[in-house]
């Protein structure tokens, strides 16, 4: 299962769990976490994500070995298991932005794996503080904001190297410089005079290239993060002539499929913010693919519903040249989404998937649906769907 570049999506509901392979079953880099309990159920169409991780890394001194975790935000839907995972598998290096646990004086606030994860970084940051410098792997933590942290009582001392602020480019994963295999270009959380907010509003937002080139498209993560913040990564990336940086083949659509990425709530209407729309499609490189780490999408909602929302879904069906996927769509029993990266491209393989007469024909059939219906006025024969702007 890791034994191909690329990366995978998986099933766990409506959270996130993606998984980077950057060299072959030997690096792999984890970004957020849902293990559910029904997932151990066989019949269930939730991956048990930790046990395929555990039956699948490379082992080291007898236990499998987890290069490197991020963490977006520390809600359940992002880091649940995350205990267990500890428990089972060695991890080499941690990768958090300590304002997503600032709102919580209180510890109650967040759940069980949330506190055990914000344990686990603070240990890693004592022992890389008394280190005076690499304290190896399995103590090893990257913070990432722009928070004067490094000021107060319990970071000072903390060596600038694993200190990343929005606007950098990582290159180094657990001690190891991966130049050429390897890019993560940090877009937020951005400064605020206040470091305090609603966890979703911090969410650390990357673009993962595994290459050297952003201008070829990497994978686009935002967290849960809403229109406002999105549209000022977008602003600041033109300010500072960063836009190759937000460069995308696969685009995770954030807050899994929220229709709050491009609608707003303005004088009690829903108003449609299209340029946020015009910048993902102006983005996009080549048969762009949007992922939904999510339940299936509805054909409708009702007002208050939670994610995943079928106008987010309508609408990024209008820009994605390659396609919208969801991890639990028809056919994807706790199989997930796995993209292959060949010559600099991600391609879809639906063969590792699942079963391609489920998937519809996979990803080729998806990008021939989508030339289809713009090419025409008829509705495509495939089930992708797409809207007109409303």
């Amino acid at each position: 299962m890791f034994d191909k570049r690329g990366v995978l999506f998986w099933p766990v509901g409506t959270g996130d769990s993606a998984t980077f392979i950057v060299r072959e079953d030997e690096i792999i880099f984890q970004v957020d976490l849902r293990h559910t309990a029904k997932s151990e159920d066989d019949e269930t169409d939730c991956a048990p994500i930790i046990d395929h991780l555990e039956e699948n890394l490379p082992e080291v001194d007898g236990k499998p070995y987890l290069s490197a975790f991020a963490l977006t935000h520390p809600d359940k839907d992002h880091i649940l298991g995350f205990a267990e995972l500890l428990s089972r598998v060695t991890i080499g290096e941690l990768w958090f932005t300590p304002r997503v646990f600032r709102e919580h004086d209180d510890e109650g606030n967040i759940c069980e794996d949330a506190q055990a994860f914000r344990h686990e970084a603070h240990r890693r940051v004592t022992a890389t503080i008394d280190a005076g410098g690499d304290p190896g792997s399995g103590d090893r933590v990257r913070l990432i904001g722009y928070d004067t942290l490094l000021k107060e009582d319990h970071y000072q001392g903390f060596p600038q190297e694993f200190f990343s602020i929005p606007g950098q480019v990582v290159t180094v994963l657990n001690g190891e410089e991966l130049d050429g295999d390897f890019r993560v270009f940090v877009h937020a959380p951005f400064k605020q005079d206040d470091s305090v907010g609603d966890r979703n509003d911090t969410s650390l937002v990357m673009q993962v290239v595994l290459g050297s080139d952003p201008a070829e498209g990497g994978v686009l993560i935002f967290g849960d993060h809403k229109y406002p913040t999105i549209r000022k990564i977008f602003d600041v990336s033109k300010e500072y002539d960063n836009e190759d940086n937000l460069k995308w083949q696969i685009l995770l659509s954030p807050h899994h499929c929220s229709k709050s990425v491009m609608y707003q709530d303005e004088d009690g209407k829903e108003v449609l913010k299209k340029d946020i729309l015009d910048d993902f499609e102006r983005f996009q490189v080549g048969e762009g693919i949007v992922v939904s780490s999510s339940l299936t999408v509805p054909e409708s909602n009702l007002g208050g519903d939670n994610p995943p929302h079928a106008k987010a879904k309508a609408r990024y069906e209008d820009i994605a040249n390659g396609g919208f996927l969801c991890t639990h769509d028809d056919g994807h029993h706790a199989k997930p989404l796995q993209f292959i990266l060949c010559g600099g491209q991600f391609s879809y393989d639906d063969a590792s998937s699942g079963d391609e007469a489920d998937r519809g024909g996979g990803r080729s059939a998806l990008a021939a649906a989508v030339e289809t219906a713009r090419g025409s006025d008829e509705t495509p024969s495939e089930k992708v769907g797409f809207g007109k702007w409303s």
